[in-house]
């Protein structure tokens, strides 16, 4: 019984084999094949159909990021969460509470907007602007002097529509930011 048993081991071991080498084939044979590529007449390519980009769409806004600001004697209220441009040394902030306000969205008109700022306490806010996606006059742009503290408030004056950069200097300080005006 022991040698028909080993004839039925060496049996069954053969067998394996040859369908483990079937099984390799067969992979090898499904990698190294080449897929037909159907033939493209250039007059049967699709033509491509032209997509209109909004003005907005095109406009690199900068996004606001949601943080509590500096504490400041200037300030009533208790810091509180809000949208700000912020520098990369957190010297200066430009709240942009009308970025994510769908009912007072930034507008080009003579009242303006208001607009707080926080920059090294004392120092002198230069505030200039210029629209990126076409001609217009400067922005304009009222900052009061002499704030003795961080927080300094201003008005910016939008004459048009449009994407527009807003740059502020205090000291050494800069922030730029883009945002997109509404007529």
């Amino acid at each position: 019984m022991a040698v028909r048993e080993e004839k039925m081991y060496f049996f069954r071991s053969w067998i394996s084999f040859v369908m483990a080498g079937v099984m390799l084939t067969g992979c090898a044979a499904v990698e190294t094949a080449t897929p037909a590529i159907p033939s493209v007449t250039p007059s049967a390519a699709p033509t491509a159909v032209p997509t209109e980009i909004s003005p907005e769409a095109a406009c690199p806004v900068t996004e606001p990021v949601w943080a509590i600001p500096p504490e400041d004697a200037a300030v009533q209220d208790l810091p509180a969460y809000g949208y700000y441009f912020i520098n990369e040394d957190s010297s200066i902030w430009a709240s942009a509470w009308y970025v994510k306000n769908t009912d007072s969205p930034l507008r080009a008109s003579e009242e303006g907007v208001k607009v707080g700022w926080f920059r090294p306490a004392g120092a002198a806010l230069e505030i200039t602007g210029m629209r990126l996606d076409g001609e217009a006059p400067p922005l304009e742009a009222e900052a009061s002097c002499c704030y003795p503290t961080r927080f300094q408030a201003s008005g910016l004056y939008f004459p048009t529509e449009g994407c527009w950069e807003v740059t502020a200097k205090a000291e050494e300080s800069l922030l730029t930011f883009v945002v997109w005006v509404e007529p």
